[in-house]
């Protein structure tokens, strides 16, 4: 173990205790008198009462005086117990919740600020994930690592002195535990950390189609197709690499463990035995009750160190998980979620890209020169093939991401300026793959966002209406309260894609704000659905700003103004009649479509 590393470990402990000092107090201060407790209960019956009970043997001390000695004893074990079993049964279990709910919740907060290319890095991602699955675990580990440390190490001094009070020579046998628990028991957990850290990616591939088996919503293309047979080949190739990293490392684990255990038990128990026993029957240097309590202390201080030993290993091991939380927790965002600024004033007179360039990875672009000014309440269609670029625009716009090249304004005001939660406010949107949540209809519509019951209950109904939804929603037996998905509940409904699509395409009609992002918003809905849909968006966009991806070019025929895009660029831009009049790759695009619609 270098400097840096141990500095590492120790920055990850200093981080636990904090951290369970912030959430919980009483944990941290009962779960050190704990073990504590424990530890002064063995050193008093293992070491002192044994080696009392034979000098006053060897002294010929009364019956009487030797018994109240021990009931003396007896009635502190009992204490103590009494101490541990409270903390064991009580304490623990509900401070255990509090500390599991206390790191989530920083987490949750933390999760919520990442910014989303991070989301594109898969070493991030990996760290991520490392973070967030042994958070709730690791944190009380570590814990109840640091406390069992700090009491058996005193516990390990105290029987160190009584041996050394009884034979000098004889305390220098706990050097070989200390080389087998801290040498090679160190080396060995070291090993086997980065043992796991490399299957970490191998495992997360296992896991993924162990998930995707399981998951209903792969289950018809499962039964309907071969892919299953593509998944097991994905999943063996994970197991096998699995094992191949744990063939590189067994062997030397092997020999490590071996190394450990003989320096740990054989030479020093052996050894302790073979020159107590020389002192007392050879050189006759020591009596029989002291060799015994060398005996009983010796062996006592190895399970000790081998105790303080594992609690080392632990919080070293759980203290390289910790800094992945540590470091997650420190994480500066790009854009923090909390970040302070202007607060947007309405109306939204103007949106404007000034050479906008930006790229996923920042040597490779994905928009490049991106210019325009939309002014006063226009509609924008944004046209062009797959992966032109169409929502990351979007996403500029709302500022999920920051452009790697020029500026966005809004009102004349770059969006950096503008208060980050004030400003996504002015969006309402309908993501192209949004999600549908394990939660009623109404918080599927509303997000959290409520008023008043009377108002919350017209809101929806609109939205409803406007998505074409209402009528399905009202049959349901408890209509916008019923459940969506079978996650948690068996009565929950399961919507089909267009219907889902609806739902999200409700919750930006239930929002009102200035601009209006829909994309990609029909693409599970049949062409008369979808017809209707365009049309109930183009009227609830009459009185803002509203863009809308489609690529149905007949949508975006009423549009004031279409962007074709094509390899990050606007290659084309104008009314629809204007780009028709062109007769360039829009037009062309759009005559295409036309005959397969007509055919």
């Amino acid at each position: 173990m270098n400097e840096g590393f141990l500095y590492r470990t120790f920055l990850s402990c200093k981080f636990a205790m904090k951290t369970g000092w912030k959430i919980s107090k009483r944990r941290v201060i009962l779960e050190f008198l704990h073990w504590a407790f424990v530890y002064v209960d063995w050193l008093i019956v293992s070491c002192v009462l044994i080696r009392f009970i034979l000098d006053m043997a060897m002294k010929r001390t009364s019956f009487e005086k030797m018994m109240l000695y021990v009931w003396s004893v007896v009635v502190l074990e009992a204490l103590l117990k009494i101490f541990s079993r409270y903390f064991e049964s009580y304490v623990k279990p509900v401070t255990d919740v509090k500390l599991y709910d206390g790191i989530n919740r920083m987490l949750y907060d933390k999760a919520c600020q990442v910014d989303m290319r991070c989301f594109e890095d898969s070493e991030f991602y990996n760290e991520y994930m490392m973070a967030v699955s042994q958070a709730h675990v690791k944190l009380p580990e570590t814990l109840e690592g640091v406390c069992q440390i700090l009491a058996r190490f005193v516990a390990m001094i105290g029987g160190m002195v009584i041996i050394y009070q009884i034979d000098r020579l004889a305390a220098l046998f706990i050097i070989f535990p200390i080389l087998g628990n801290f040498v090679f028991y160190g080396v060995l957990n070291s090993r086997i950390f980065r043992m796991e850290r490399e299957n970490i990616v191998f495992q997360r591939m296992a896991d993924y189609v162990n998930r995707t088996v399981h998951l209903g919503e792969y289950a018809k293309e499962i039964r309907m197709t071969n892919v299953f047979r593509l998944l097991k080949k994905q999943y063996d190739r994970a197991v096998a690499a699995i094992r191949k990293v744990i063939g590189n490392y067994s062997l030397g684990n092997m020999i490590l463990f071996w190394l450990f255990q003989y320096f740990t038990f054989t030479l020093l128990q052996e050894g302790a035995v073979l020159y107590a026993g020389y002192r007392v029957l050879v050189s006759g240097t020591m009596v029989f009750a002291q060799m015994a309590v060398i005996q009983t202390t010796m062996n006592s201080n190895t399970w000790t160190l081998i105790g303080f030993a594992d609690s080392v290993m632990v919080i070293v091991k759980n203290g390289l998980y910790l800094e992945q939380t540590r470091h997650f927790l420190q994480y500066e965002p790009a854009i923090p979620e909390d970040q302070e600024g202007l607060i947007p004033k309405l109306p939204i007179n103007s949106v404007e890209f000034e050479h906008v360039s930006f790229g996923y990875k920042d040597s490779d672009y994905v928009l490049k020169d991106i210019h325009f000014k939309i002014e006063g309440n226009q509609s924008v269609a944004l046209a062009g093939y797959n992966g032109a670029g169409k929502s990351t625009l979007m996403k500029l716009l709302m500022r999920l991401y920051d452009p790697g090249e020029g500026r966005i304004l809004v009102n004349g005001i770059d969006i950096r300026q503008y208060q980050v939660r004030a400003y996504r406010d002015l969006f309402a949107t309908a993501f192209q793959n949004g999600k549908i949540f394990a939660n009623t209809i109404e918080e599927n519509i509303l997000m959290g966002v409520h008023t008043d019951a009377e108002k919350d209950r017209e809101k929806i109904e609109r939205a409803l209406k406007l998505a074409d939804m209402y009528e399905e929603v009202e049959r349901q037996p408890l209509q916008e309260k019923t459940i969506l998905t079978r996650e948690f509940s068996k009565e929950g409904v399961v919507f089909s894609g267009g219907q889902n699509q609806k739902i999200l395409a409700a919750r930006a009609f239930a929002k009102d704000s200035p601009i209006a992002v829909f994309d990609e918003p029909s693409s599970a809905l049949d062409p008369l659905a979808e017809y209707q849909l365009f049309k109930n968006i183009r009227e609830y966009g009459k009185n803002r700003i509203l863009f809308f991806i489609s690529h149905r070019l007949s949508s975006v025929r009423d549009a004031d103004m279409v962007f074709y895009m094509k390899n990050g660029r606007i290659q084309e831009r104008g009314s629809h009649s204007e780009l028709m009049r062109q007769n360039e790759e829009y037009a062309s695009l759009y005559r295409l479509q036309a005959e397969n619609y007509l055919t």
